[in-house]
C-alpha cells in the first residue's frame, strides 16, 4: 500500500511504468502475510494498518525508541504489501538522474480512504532514525557524535529503496548496533548537489561517516559507501562490522561489495591520484573559460557602435533619467513625464492613501518601470494583457544572456562537463521550483514540458481511463483542459461540466450517490447507473476532476484548498479521485502552497509569471500519482533499456525521467533561476499578489462609476468584482462589455482596433474559455455548435449569433437573459395566454479582456479608464 499526504488526500506509491515484459521473465510476487493486491489496486487503510502492526505516530521526540521489533514489523509490511514486483532492480547513475537495470515494474495504488491514510514506505520507524536535509544538518550530526554515523541516502520514488528499507530499518533499530552507530536517513531530493559531491550517484546507498570527519573548511566525505540493493542489504550488518572493527584504516569494496580495510597509505595514493586528475580538468576548465571570455570581450570592442541618441539599451543601462528621454519624457522623471493633468494627480494621491502599502513594491514601481519594461514601448503605450503573457523584464534578460555568455552548457544526457553542469543546474531549478510552491520534494516532482498546454496534455494521454473512470471538470476552464476529454471519450470514460454551484453540491453529496453512474453531459453529472467501480479484471478505477486556480476569463478564483481535498476525500478502496488545478493564469499573481493544497497535478508555464522564455511549461505532479500513469511513447532519457527487435522497454524510475522524452529544453530550464529570482527581487509572489488586487480594485470602482448622460452604465462587467469577500475571489482580471445608452453591446473588435490604435495591449473574443464566455453572455451551447463551418476561431469576422430570445413581460427562465444588439426583430403573434413573444437579437460571442500583472502601473489603469470614458460615453454605435 502507498500513501498521501494532506487532508483527505488519496494516494499511492509503487513501481515506475514499464512498457511490455520480456517473454521469459517471470512475474515475480512480494511475499507478504496480506493477499497481495492486483495490479493497481488499493488495499484498505484499516487492512494495511491491522497487517503491518502499525502503531499511532508517537509525540515524543523523533529520535526516542519505541519498539523496534513494531516498527521493523510496519516498514516490512509496508513495503510487503505493495506487491510491486520491483525485485532486485538497482539504479546506475548517469548525468541525466537515475536509471533502473533489470526487473520490472507494475503501476499499483494505495489506500485513498479519507482518514487513516497510511504512512508512506519511508515514513515508517521515524523514531529510530534521524532526518537530515540539508549539508549543514548533515554536518552538525556527523560533529556532534562520538560515534560513526550511518546515512541512508533515499528516493521516495526509489523502488530499490523501498525494497532495502525493512532491512536497513531493523539494523538502525537493533540496539546494539545503536550503541555502536547513529543512523540517519537523508531524501536525495533535498538536497540534491549535496548528495552529489557526497558521491550519491545510484541508489540505495548507504554511507558511513568517522567520528571528526566533519572539519570546518573541509568538504565532508564518507570513510565508505556501500550499496545496498534487495540481493546485498543482508550484508550491511557485516560490512558496518568491518568498519568499526578497523579503525584507523580505510576502506573499499570488492566486487561483491563487501567492505575490505585497506592501509592509509594505499588509499592516500589513490585519493592523491584522483584529486590530481579533477585539479587537472578544472584547470582546463578555467583556461577554456577564460580564453572563451577574452574572445567575447574582443569582439565586444571591435563592435561598440558610434554614441547616439538615448535608446532602449542606453535607458536599461542608465537608469529612469535615460530611461524617460528614450520615452520622450524631455529629461523628466517618468511618470511626471506623461503629464497626465491635475485629475490624474488627485486621484493617484488618493489611490496611495488607500493602498500605498501595497502597491508598487514598497514605492520602486516607478523607478522599475521605465528602466525594466517602458523602455520597449512608446510612451503612449500601457499593457494590459498579463494573461496573455506577462512582460519580460530587461534586467531578467541581461541575466540570463550574462549566464548563457559565461558557462558551458552541454546536453544533459552525458557525463561530460558541459553536461554535468547542465543537470545541476536543471536539478536546482527542480528544487527551486518546488520550493516557489512550497511543495516538498518527497513528494513532488517537476517534470517540464513545452507549456502549460503540454503539461496538461501529458496528464490526458498517461490518465489510467477505463470505462468506468470519469472525468469532472468545472465549465469555466481553458480549453486545453477541455482538450482532455477527448482522451476520457477515446477509452469510453464519461466526463461532465459542472456549473461552479454544481461543484459545491457534488462535493457535498454522498460518494455512493454521485460517483457511482457514468454518462457524457453538462450539468451536475452524476449520470445513472451504478454498480462495482472495479473493472472486470479487478484493476482500481481512477477518475479526475480538473478546475483552474482562477479562470483565465473574468479571473474568478476558487477555493482550491477546499476543493482538492473534497475531491480527493471521495476516493474509495475501489475507486480513487484525483485532482488537476489548472495553475497557469493563476501562478502568475498568487502565492500557492501544495503543502496546504496537495493536489495531483498542476500545470504552470513560465512566460505567464515572468515573461521568458517561452514554450517552456512544466507539471508538478505527486510522486504516488506517477505509477498510476500509462505511459505509451518512450523516447529519448526516458528509458532505461530497451531493444530494437524484441518488444522490450524499461522505463526509468525517476519520475521527471520517466515522463520528459528526448532532450529536455535546457537552457530554457537553466533561465528560470533567473525568472524566480526577480520575483524573490520584488519581495516574493505575495508582493506581487497585494500589488495586482491594489490595482484591480482601483480599475474596477473607476471602470464600473463610469455611466452615459442618461444614468446608464456603460460597461458590463463580469467577475466577482462586486462579493464581499472580492479579495478572495475576484483575481487581477476586469472582463466586460461595452454597452451604448440604450444598453445595446457595441462591437468588441471595433474596440480592440480603436484601443490599439489609442496604444493598448488587450485581449477580445472567448479568450479561449467558451465555457466562462458563453455562460457570461447568455449564449447556449446549442446556438454555439450551429456556428460550425461558420466560425473558424476568434481572427474571423464573426463576433455576434443572430438567435432568439423573450421580447417581452417576465424572461422564459429556461432562456438566460442577455444585453443584446437588436439588429431585427420579428415579434410571434400570442395566440395563448402561455405563448411568449420572440424576438431575433445579436449576441456577442465575446468580449473584451484586461489584465495585470507584476509589473503593471496605476497610470495604466487610470489611463485605460480614461479612454473609455473619453471615447465612449453617449456613444451609440
Amino acid at each position: 500500500s502507498g500513501s498521501g499526504s494532506g487532508s483527505g488526500s488519496g494516494s499511492g506509491s509503487g513501481s515506475g511504468s514499464v512498457g511490455a515484459r520480456h517473454p521469459r521473465r517471470p512475474n515475480h510476487a512480494a511475499t507478504t502475510t496480506i493477499p497481495p493486491p492486483s495490479r493497481s489496486r488499493h488495499v484498505s487503510s484499516s487492512a494495511v494498518t491491522a497487517a503491518s502492526g502499525r502503531i499511532p505516530e508517537s509525540q515524543s521526540p523523533r529520535r526516542h525508541m519505541r519498539g523496534a521489533s513494531a516498527v521493523v514489523a510496519a516498514a516490512a509490511a509496508s513495503v510487503s504489501a505493495a506487491a510491486s514486483g520491483c525485485y532486485g532492480r538497482r539504479c546506475v547513475a548517469t548525468s541525466a538522474g537515475l536509471k533502473w537495470f533489470g526487473g520490472s515494474s507494475e503501476s499499483r495504488g494505495s489506500s485513498a480512504a479519507a482518514t487513516n491514510t497510511p504512512l508512506a514506505w519511508w515514513e515508517h520507524g521515524q523514531d529510530v532514525w534521524v532526518e537530515a536535509t540539508s549539508e549543514a544538518e548533515l554536518r552538525g550530526l556527523v560533529a556532534a557524535s562520538s560515534k560513526p554515523v550511518v546515512v541512508d541516502w533515499f528516493a521516495t520514488w526509489c523502488h530499490g529503496c523501498e525494497k532495502s528499507y525493512p532491512e536497513v530499518t531493523r539494523i538502525a533499530a537493533d540496539g546494539d548496533m545503536r550503541k555502536k552507530f547513529t543512523f540517519v536517513k537523508v531524501c536525495v531530493e533535498n538536497c540534491q548537489p549535496f548528495s552529489r559531491s557526497q558521491g550519491i550517484t545510484a541508489l540505495p546507498r548507504v554511507s558511513v561517516y568517522l567520528p571528526g570527519s566533519a572539519v570546518a573548511g573541509v568538504p565532508l566525505k564518507p570513510a565508505i559507501s556501500i550499496d545496498v540493493p534487495i540481493s546485498r542489504v543482508k550484508h550491511l550488518r557485516t560490512n558496518l562490522a568491518v568498519v568499526l572493527g578497523n579503525p584507523g584504516m580505510a576502506y573499499t569494496l570488492d566486487p561483491n561489495g563487501f567492505v575490505i580495510p585497506v592501509a592509509k597509505s594505499k588509499a592516500q595514493q589513490d585519493a592523491e591520484a584522483k584529486a590530481k586528475a579533477v585539479a587537472e580538468m578544472e584547470k582546463s576548465t578555467a583556461e577554456l573559460r577564460a580564453h572563451l571570455e577574452s574572445v567575447a570581450n574582443a569582439k565586444g570592442q571591435a563592435a561598440t557602435p558610434a554614441p547616439a541618441p538615448p535608446s532602449a539599451a542606453a535607458a536599461v543601462a542608465g537608469g529612469p533619467a535615460a530611461a524617460s528621454a528614450a520615452r520622450g519624457g524631455g529629461g523628466l522623471a517618468w511618470p511626471a513625464s506623461l503629464k497626465l493633468g491635475p485629475e490624474y494627480e488627485r486621484d493617484k494621491k488618493e489611490f496611495l492613501a488607500r493602498f500605498g502599502d501595497r502597491y508598487g513594491y514598497g514605492g520602486r514601481i516607478d523607478s522599475l518601470y521605465p528602466t525594466e519594461v517602458g523602455c520597449r514601448m512608446r510612451p503612449d503605450e500601457h499593457y494590459l494583457d498579463y494573461t496573455g503573457a506577462s512582460l519580460y523584464t530587461a534586467s531578467l534578460l541581461k541575466a540570463v544572456m550574462d549566464d548563457l555568455s559565461t558557462h558551458l552548457f552541454g546536453n544533459p544526457h552525458s557525463a561530460n562537463p558541459s553536461s554535468s553542469l547542465s543537470t545541476e543546474r536543471i536539478d536546482d531549478v527542480r528544487l527551486q521550483l518546488l520550493k516557489f510552491f512550497n511543495a516538498d520534494p518527497k513528494r513532488y516532482t517537476i517534470a517540464f514540458t513545452r507549456s502549460a498546454t503540454g503539461a496538461l496534455k501529458m496528464v490526458g494521454e498517461t490518465f489510467p481511463w477505463t470505462p468506468r473512470s470519469k472525468f469532472r471538470y468545472l465549465r469555466e476552464n481553458h480549453n486545453s483542459v477541455l482538450g482532455i476529454r477527448e482522451y476520457a471519450r477515446s477509452h469510453n470514460s464519461s466526463f461532465s461540466a459542472l456549473t461552479e454551484d454544481a461543484v459545491e453540491v457534488w462535493l457535498r453529496s454522498g460518494v455512493e450517490s454521485a460517483d457511482a453512474g457514468s454518462g457524457n453531459g453538462t450539468g451536475d453529472g452524476n449520470g445513472s447507473g451504478g454498480g462495482s467501480a472495479l473493472d472486470a479484471s479487478g484493476d482500481l478505477t481512477c477518475s479526475l476532476f480538473a478546475f483552474p486556480g482562477e479562470d483565465n476569463f473574468a479571473g474568478v478564483v476558487y477555493p482550491v484548498e477546499r476543493w482538492v481535498k473534497s475531491a480527493q476525500a471521495r476516493s474509495t478502496p475501489e475507486h480513487r479521485w484525483l485532482t488537476l488545478v489548472d495553475a497557469a493564469c493563476w501562478a502568475a499573481n498568487t502565492p500557492i502552497d501544495l503543502t496546504a493544497c496537495p493536489a495531483d497535478f498542476v500545470d504552470v508555464t513560465a512566460y505567464k509569471m515572468w515573461g521568458y522564455p517561452t514554450g517552456l511549461g512544466a507539471l508538478i505532479v505527486r510522486n504516488d500519482a506517477v505509477p498510476l500513469l500509462r505511459k505509451t511513447f518512450w523516447g529519448g532519457g526516458a528509458v532505461a533499456l530497451a531493444t530494437a527487435g524484441d518488444d522490450f522497454h524499461v522505463l526509468k524510475c525517476k519520475p521527471s525521467d520517466k515522463l520528459e522524452d528526448g532532450t529536455v529544453s535546457f537552457l530554457d530550464i537553466i533561465s528560470l533561476r533567473h525568472g524566480l529570482d526577480a520575483i524573490r527581487g520584488l519581495g516574493g509572489m505575495r508582493r506581487v499578489h497585494a500589488h495586482t488586487r491594489a490595482l484591480v480594485r482601483f480599475g474596477y470602482e473607476k471602470l464600473s462609476s463610469l455611466k452615459h448622460s442618461n444614468g446608464a452604465p456603460v460597461l458590463k462587467i463580469f467577475g466577482k468584482h462586486t462579493e464581499p469577500n472580492f479579495e478572495e475571489v475576484q483575481g487581477p482580471i476586469i472582463n466586460f462589455e461595452v454597452l451604448n445608452p440604450g444598453g445595446e453591446v457595441l462591437s468588441y473588435k471595433t474596440f480592440e482596433a480603436e484601443a490599439a490604435s489609442a496604444g493598448f495591449h488587450v485581449r477580445t473574443g472567448t479568450e479561449c474559455n467558451p465555457g466562462a464566455c458563453y455562460a457570461y453572455l447568455g449564449v447556449s451551447d446549442e446556438e454555439v455548435e450551429g456556428l460550425a463551418g461558420i466560425k473558424e476561431g476568434c481572427d474571423d469576422g464573426v463576433e455576434f449569433v443572430h438567435v432568439q430570445r423573450p421580447s417581452s413581460g417576465k424572461p422564459d427562465p429556461t432562456l438566460p437573459p442577455v444585453p443584446s444588439s437588436n439588429m431585427e426583430t420579428a415579434l410571434v403573434d400570442i395566440g395563448h395566454p402561455a405563448e411568449v413573444a420572440l424576438q431575433w437579437v445579436d449576441v456577442p460571442l465575446g468580449s473584451v479582456r484586461i489584465s495585470l500583472g507584476y509589473m503593471s502601473t496605476f497610470e495604466d489603469v487610470w489611463t485605460f479608464a480614461k479612454f473609455i470614458k473619453d471615447k465612449y460615453t453617449d456613444r451609440v454605435r
